[in-house]
């Protein structure tokens, strides 16, 4: 019974034991941590550049400012961008507002560091820029599939464990001229085609109708 009851050496068993497994789960958290406060970095860049293009879309001269400092002259906007002069340039699709911010993107993820490990810097997959026109209000999105390396193995893995994430940002257009222009153009379209005289004979219709029903009721 002396025997059984005897503790010596139980200490350092059970410290072979704990210490090893302690250890292991506080790296995993750290390097874990370190691997989400890059996804934060990202998301955050992501965010600002969709912002960046929404107010681009919206004032085709911020860019020429952003970039140069000054207003431009009317001969800049022509070797510029034709974006900034082209009438009803939301059926265009933005391409070049596009192309710049998914440059802008790309450099600044290129500028981002790795935290408090090497060989962690985010490894961007897919990107998706995307100018939503719908007539009435538009969008501005931004889609980036990257991931992030994590230089741990789990138990039984060959490799290193590799964080995938997906990352989206919307923003809405807003541009009360542009989307007056737009209306005029429809407005143009419908008198070409004679359904605006159809549409205002209606509308006269209508009126006639209201303005009948007020006068009864207020007899």
């Amino acid at each position: 019974m002396r025997k059984l009851k005897n503790e010596n050496g139980l200490v350092v068993i059970e410290a072979t034991i704990v210490f090893p497994v302690t250890f292991l789960v506080i790296f995993l958290l750290i390097f874990i941590g370190n691997a989400y406060f890059e996804k934060c970095k990202v998301e955050a860049i992501v965010t600002e550049v969709t912002l960046n293009g929404a107010a681009y879309c919206a004032d085709p001269m911020l860019g020429y400012v952003d970039e140069t400092g000054a207003l431009p002259e009317f001969e800049d906007t022509l070797k510029h961008s034709p974006d900034y002069i082209a009438p009803y340039r939301y059926f265009s699709g933005m391409a070049s507002v596009k192309s710049k911010i998914e440059e802008d993107l790309k450099t600044r993820l290129g500028n981002v560091s790795t935290g408090l490990f090497s060989g962690m810097k985010p490894e961007p997959s897919e990107t998706v820029i995307t100018f939503d026109n719908n007539v009435v209000y538009s969008t501005f999105s931004v889609d980036l599939e990257y991931r992030v390396p994590v230089p741990v193995k789990l138990l039984g893995a060959k490799d290193i464990f590799i964080l995938k994430v997906t990352t989206h940002a919307e923003a809405a257009v807003t541009d009360v001229p542009e989307f007056m222009r737009n209306i005029n153009m429809a407005e143009d379209y419908l008198e070409q085609t004679g359904v605006k005289e159809k549409f205002d004979e209606g509308k006269a219709k209508i009126k006639n109708s209201i303005d009948k029903a007020k006068e009864q009721f207020v007899k």
